[in-house]
Order: structure tokens, then sequence, then C-alpha cells
């Protein structure tokens, strides 16, 4: 028997391609292209990062804005410590660092905090959680 091949039907198909199919691709999308912002759309589109876009884009033929594109090279460090700050808030709120006392060991259960239920556990039975 011969084996069963994967398919990737959970990803658009235009996610799934190869630079070459994208530039095939690109040419009928692009006639067919109705917003404001051509390289955001080919980022939306095909699944790829800015600089990317700009490249198959410009490949293509298409006449981007080299104002544009350096407004953007010069903004990508600052969006991404934005993310980085939002992140490391977010994860100051819910931090697995700073224990949560918890009343009984059914509230760490349906918290689903099981380091709390074992250390819990430890307590009642006496027993240093570090070792075991």
């Amino acid at each position: 028997m011969t084996r069963k091949r994967k398919n990737n039907h959970g990803v658009p198909r235009a996610k799934r391609m190869a630079r070459s199919a994208r530039l095939q691709s690109a040419v009928s999308w692009l006639q067919q292209f109705k917003g404001k912002n051509v390289v955001r759309g080919y980022c939306r589109q095909f699944g790829v990062d800015w600089r990317c876009a700009a490249i198959e884009l410009s490949q293509l033929g298409v006449a981007l804005d080299p104002d544009y594109l350096n407004q953007r090279e010069q903004s990508e460090p600052q969006v991404i410590n934005t993310r980085r700050q939002r992140r490391l808030a977010c994860a100051g709120e819910n931090s697995p660092h700073d224990p949560v006392e918890y009343v009984s060991m059914l509230d760490a259960y349906l918290a689903e905090d099981f380091a709390a239920l074992y250390a819990m556990e430890c307590k009642r039975d006496g027993i240093d959680p570090g070792s075991g």
C-alpha cells in the first residue's frame, strides 16, 4: 500500500507558496487589489513580512515609495520594543514567580495550579517539595 500523504488544508494555499509560486500568483492578485497599501496587502495575502513583500513587489515592477520603506525600517525597532514591553507587562500581572495562596487544595486544582497543589500536598504530608 502507498503511504498516505499529509495534507496542509489547515493553512491557506497562498500562505504555503514558495517565492516563485507567489510571484506567479501575485500578478493576478495585483490586478484585483483595490486597497491603499499594497505592501501590507501583499503581506496579509501571502503571509510574508514587509521586507519580503517589498522585494517581491519590486521584482514584479510595482513602484514603491522609498520614504515609506525607510520609515518602516526606522520604526521596526520601536515596534519590537513596544511589543516586548507589553508582553513583559502582561507577564508581570500573571507572574508564575508570585505564588498565590489558595485556601484549599480544591481551589489550587480548579485554578490548574498543579505546582501549588503539589506544594500543598507535600506540606500536608510533611515532605520537602524539593526532595522528590
